[in-house]
């Protein structure tokens, strides 16, 4: 419910100093729960970031005072709620996801020539010696795989309720992520199933044993190993386990074999 009329509204648009103070008192308190909502993760908020996004709001709903041009209180709330909307998830997006310039995406297209057409390979290459003054960080390599490959749309019906509603993608990322369902944005995909695969992964290296363990973290740079498929040999990794070049290349084949059975038994349809 607002507490102004269009009048005040009129007058704002116009410049007018009360009805423009009257205006932004009125939006504070919409301002600062769309802020903790879209700095609130899995039951978290980061207040530093709710309070760059409400900053970002105040600017906004001063941007569109003057672009509303409807005439009514209701009118009007409904109008900044969606820009509020749009200038905090762009502001979130900047925060929390690096971003993919033109640049980036040009050498991922060399990453995924070096590694043959393959993007998953192309990730890995995009973070080695064979990309020269390009190489990226792993968290850019991936930044730039996701945006080439797109995001599946969070409407994707995935199943249905008992009372026959339709369960989108946007519900169960939603539950996995900890985001209201109506703030979530298609980016919100692909660091939520990051997240699951990563968990899954280390869930299923957990139930190897500890041979096989050691060495596929070591040939992925899987914390708190290094990553010795970059910087290191099979005689370095057998050196610092205690064994034999021959005993590390039998766990890495047997391990892998153990690892994708495991994987796939456990796998959640992402």
């Amino acid at each position: 419910m607002t507490h102004f009329t269009a009048e005040q509204i009129a007058a704002a648009k116009r410049n007018e100093l009360e009805a423009v103070t009257a205006v932004i008192a009125e939006t504070e308190l919409l301002i600062l729960k769309r802020a903790t909502d879209y700095a609130t993760r899995a039951g978290t908020t980061d207040h530093d970031l709710a309070d760059d996004l409400a900053q970002a709001g105040r600017i906004r709903v001063w941007e569109s005072l003057e672009k509303f041009d409807g005439e009514s209180p209701a009118q009007f709330m409904a109008y900044i709620d969606k820009a509020l909307h749009s200038a905090m998830s762009e502001q979130r997006r900047r925060a929390c996801r690096p971003g993919v310039t033109d640049v980036a995406m040009k050498d991922f297209e060399t990453a995924l020539v070096l590694a043959g057409g393959d993007p998953y390979k192309a990730v890995r290459v995009a973070t080695t010696k064979e990309m020269g003054p390009r190489k990226m960080s792993r968290d850019h390599a991936y930044a730039a795989f996701f945006a080439w490959r797109g995001i599946e749309s969070l409407d994707k019906i995935l199943g249905a309720c008992d009372d026959g509603s339709s369960i989108t993608l946007r519900d169960v990322i939603a539950v996995e992520s900890g985001i209201p369902a109506d703030l979530l944005e298609p980016s919100d995909y692909s660091e939520t199933r990051r997240a699951t695969v990563r968990e899954h992964v280390h869930r299923t290296l957990g139930l190897m044993g500890e041979g096989q363990r050691r060495v596929l973290k070591s040939d992925h740079g899987i914390s708190p190993h290094r990553d010795y498929s970059l910087d290191g040999s099979d005689t370095e990794l057998a050196a610092d386990m205690g064994t034999t070049t021959k005993a590390v290349q039998e766990a890495r084949a047997k391990g892998r074999t153990r690892f994708a059975a495991l994987y796939r038994a456990g796998a959640r349809a992402w």
